[in-house]
């Protein structure tokens, strides 16, 4: 099994650990006395790590392309704003202090526009034209 087509047709069966047990030990002992397939072993291994490496990093284009598509769609729209604000559950203080804002406002409702309504005039004064020789008002008709 030191034929270096057979190793080299398991060289990628060892890299990712599915060989046998006795594949993987026939392996090993070739890459120690074979240089050739040890530098065929070890391309492959950069090849494979170095294609590793460049998946777990996108380039830059592919990174602003994501960063676009998701901005397009979570932006912040007035509609989604208004949806959140009422679909947001309310914690019981923030209703407590509500309904007593509004039990207050009931209660003291009265009061408030009695202060802020002016008095009712008793009789208005009456307003006397001197600039006339005559009242002309009082002529009847």
């Amino acid at each position: 099994m030191d034929d270096c087509s057979v190793i080299q047709g398991n060289l990628v069966s060892y890299h990712f650990a599915t060989a046998s047990d006795d594949e993987r030990e026939a392996v090993e002992k070739h890459l120690v006395g074979c240089t050739a397939c040890l530098r065929t072993y070890l391309a492959l291994k950069t090849h494979v790590d170095r294609g590793a490496r460049e998946r777990d990093h996108p380039s830059e284009e592919a990174r602003q392309r994501l960063r676009a598509a998701v901005e397009a769609r979570f932006r912040a729209t007035p509609a989604r704003r208004l949806r959140g604000w009422l679909v947001r559950p309310v914690p019981l203080y923030q209703g407590l202090a509500a309904a007593a804002v509004v039990l207050a406002a009931v209660a003291l409702g009265p009061a408030i526009a009695g202060v802020l309504r002016p008095p009712p005039a008793a009789h208005a004064a009456q307003r006397v034209d001197t600039a006339r020789p005559v009242a002309e008002s009082m002529t009847i008709y």
